[in-house]
């Protein structure tokens, strides 16, 4: 999810801080949205208050969401790996996609994205 964080400061002379905002993870860049008279930071629901200028959008920095790759050691990204059913009848392809993922070419990856295929290539 989410989240808004907030940077208030003071420069000299000043009466009212002055506040910047960074939107963390998510995927959808952010805006603001009004509803019924109430302003927020979108997207994480930030509730801006009645005296607080709206933001501009280019003011708001955005980290999005990164997922993180899986250690895979010793896997060649070229190569496809035969591995042979659990019945030994068939064999499955086992290769690393541009994701860098691993996918096989059997039915159970093809409802749970994984299977004991890949998890023999990995081992």
């Amino acid at each position: 999810m989410a989240k808004v964080l907030v940077n208030e400061f003071y420069e000299s002379g000043w009466k009212k801080p002055k506040r910047k905002y960074a939107v963390h993870g998510g995927l959808i860049p952010p805006f603001t949205l009004e509803i019924r008279g109430d302003r927020y930071v979108m997207p994480g629901w930030y509730k801006l208050s009645k005296d607080e200028d709206m933001p501009n959008i280019k003011d708001i920095a955005y980290y999005p969401f990164k997922a993180k790759r899986p250690h895979l050691p010793n896997i060649d990204s070229n190569k496809v790996y035969k591995v042979m059913s659990s019945k030994g009848n068939s064999s499955y392809d086992v290769k690393m996609n541009a994701s860098g993922s691993m996918e096989c070419t059997c039915p159970g990856y093809g409802f749970r994205r994984t299977c004991r295929h890949i998890d023999l290539v990995i081992k």
